[in-house]
């Protein structure tokens, strides 16, 4: 989440990217079913037809079918799983209420922030993604999102990413890539790996330096579509042990094929 957000402060504007990153954004957004609500009446309680504000009791929308937005934020990482294995359900799901809106609000902040398309009610600034970041509500329906996002990209290409299972640790062992997507990647509160990385950068069409500073030796990798290599990454993280934490370079920086830090060339 936060790394989007790097993207959006730091890329000039206008910029080709950002036109990318909405193309990508709209398309899969396209692909989830929108959320279907259903109008529930006024209860029907002798309280309320006593005539004590008779009339007055509020309709209130509530989801036809069942909601992830609703449920904790941090559920079990075992439930979602077991309920898809159980239902046979397509991986990522395209009924998925929290990612269709997470897909909306991404939609809409890029669209303000740069783009100022007609339907843009004002220009973003850096307050409205301070906003976004301090609800849980918001920010988890982006966060859904993306992870619906970088669960497509690696069904889309299991010959590709699933030798990169065996890198994951203990975690994945024995896991089959739609196994991985039920348990690790679409839950919310579970930590990432190498494999989700490279998979939401090549999805985004971006290039996103790790820099290993939980080895022996400190070391930096670039991630995302090879075309895309040739230049400075659009934002940092650093892998510390167990996670990754976002960092921001005080000067440009680059990742020379060795992997030494090298002055970015812009």
């Amino acid at each position: 989440m936060r790394v989007i957000a790097l993207m959006l402060l730091y890329t000039p504007r206008p910029c080709p990217f950002l036109h990318r990153l909405d193309l990508v954004v709209s398309r899969h957004l396209a692909r989830l079913d929108e959320p279907q609500f259903q109008q529930q009446p006024p209860p029907t309680s002798p309280a309320a037809n006593d005539g004590r504000g008779a009339g007055m009791s509020p309709l209130r929308l509530t989801p036809a079918r069942g909601d992830p937005a609703f449920a904790p934020m941090h559920a079990s990482p075992g439930q979602p799983a077991a309920a898809a294995a159980a239902a046979g359900a397509q991986v990522p799901p395209r009924d998925d209420p929290a990612a269709y809106r997470g897909g909306q609000r991404l939609l809409r902040l890029l669209r303000t922030a740069w783009f100022k398309c007609p339907d843009a009610p004002r220009p973003s600034d850096v307050s409205s993604l301070e906003r976004l970041f301090n609800s849980v509500e918001q920010s988890g329906e982006v966060i859904r999102f993306a992870r619906s996002l970088t669960a497509r990209e690696l069904m889309a290409a299991e010959e590709f990413y699933t030798p990169f299972i065996p890198g994951c640790g203990g975690d994945y062992t024995g896991l089959t890539l739609r196994q991985i997507c039920e348990r690790h990647v679409l839950p919310m509160g579970v930590e990432v790996e190498q494999l989700q990385i490279i998979a939401a950068c090549t999805a985004l069409g971006v290039t996103l330096a790790v820099l290993d500073v939980a080895g022996s030796a400190v070391g930096a990798i670039k991630h995302g579509p090879a075309a895309q290599q040739h230049g400075p990454p659009v934002a940092w993280v650093a892998h510390l042990p167990g996670h990754y934490d976002v960092i921001y370079p005080a000067r440009p920086l680059d990742v020379a094929p060795g992997g030494q830090l090298v002055a970015a060339i812009i």
